[in-house]
């Protein structure tokens, strides 16, 4: 290992210790110095993802922080809204129609800088109802969900635009059930539930044997709002932006816009070769066998869930706030006032 590896990492090991020591201090950060030249650091807490991982591996994540003399301590997590509401992150990702609820909550002004995964869910049904092919012919029966918010708000905004039906858990016009996000096909399989939405990622040995009727002729929940705002392929609503404490991103503006750079030469990695990063990391795609690879491919070049650049332009801002005001509409939000949006200029 060479020696300028060994000293960029304990350094970081270093910093790690000094985050850990700072707990909920959200006004400063371990990179917090007045040496001009002192190592700059980001603290960034996000799920598990095939694109950060090959930031990783191909090294291009550690040579484009050496150049930039700035590092991130991700912390890989599924509870990112924990991390980031207990002041342990500058950095998180999570849908943006959530984030006024954890600003609401929590009381950490946050900002939108940069998107990355539009909402992939879609609705199937179970064998037993061939007829279906809508949420519509759903009502009164049981749907599985994997939670309250994520994309069963999405499912809830568009109940209520397309049809003026109530989609919630506890109430409404729909049963929901609550389950893991990895089970829900497997209820509407079985027979368990009428409907569920599902991840596709996470329903490949289902959706590619038939086992469940996919409802909108395939039709994500993205497609969908794109025809209710009619800008037929937006990309969203969003189930992954780049949020930012704001006090932080006021004052951070060459770690926004390197953070910003970094994930940007990602995304472009993975649009010029979905299947090679479906191959090599098919743990996050939920597939095993080479049929199973295949077939995620394949969807995946036909409803890419990625975005094809993570920075924001206004056209795009302006057709994600519409979501808000639907929000409201269906009595999913109290306020139709969208987050906080600030366009970085690559």
């Amino acid at each position: 290992m060479a020696r300028k590896t060994i000293k960029l990492i304990a350094v970081l090991l270093t910093l790690a210790l000094v985050a850990v020591a700072c707990g909920g201090d959200s006004t400063s950060g371990p990179d917090e110095t007045t040496d001009p030249d002192a190592l700059k650091v980001i603290r960034f807490a996000f799920a598990p993802d095939p694109v950060w991982d090959y930031l990783v591996d191909s090294g291009i994540r550690e040579q484009m922080e050496a150049e930039a003399n700035i590092a991130i301590l991700d912390s890989a997590t599924w509870n990112e809204v924990g991390v980031y509401a207990g002041g342990n992150a500058d950095i998180m990702s999570v849908g943006d129609f959530e984030v006024p609820t954890i600003v609401q909550e929590f009381g950490v002004e946050s900002v939108i800088f940069g998107k990355y995964n539009i909402d992939r869910s879609i609705l199937v049904a179970s064998p037993d109802h061939p007829e279906y092919t809508t949420l519509e012919d759903c009502v009164g029966g049981k749907v599985a969900v994997w939670d309250t918010l994520s994309s069963t708000t999405i499912w809830g905004v568009l109940a209520n635009e397309l049809y003026g039906l109530d989609f919630r858990v506890d109430g409404g016009d729909f049963e929901l059930v609550v389950v893991d996000h990895t089970n829900t096909v497997d209820q509407a399989a079985s027979g368990d539930t009428d409907c569920a939405l599902v991840l596709p990622d996470f329903a490949v040995p289902f959706l590619s044997t038939d086992a469940v009727k996919v409802l909108y002729d395939g039709k994500t929940s993205a497609d969908l709002y794109a025809e209710l705002v009619g800008k037929p392929g937006h990309e969203g609503p969003m189930i992954n932006i780049f949020l930012a404490r704001a006090d932080w991103y006021e004052s951070h503006p060459e770690e926004v816009a390197f953070f910003l750079e970094l994930w940007e030469t990602g995304v472009k990695a993975w649009t010029a070769d979905r299947d090679q990063f479906v191959a090599d990391y098919p743990e996050h795609f939920a597939v095993e066998t080479d049929e199973q690879i295949a077939w995620i491919q394949d969807y995946v070049a036909e409803h890419d869930w990625f975005v094809s650049s993570v920075y924001l332009d206004q056209a795009w801002i302006d057709s994600e706030k519409e979501l808000f005001g639907m929000l409201e509409r269906a009595g999913l939000s109290e306020t139709a006032d969208p987050p906080t949006y600030d366009i970085v200029t690559p």
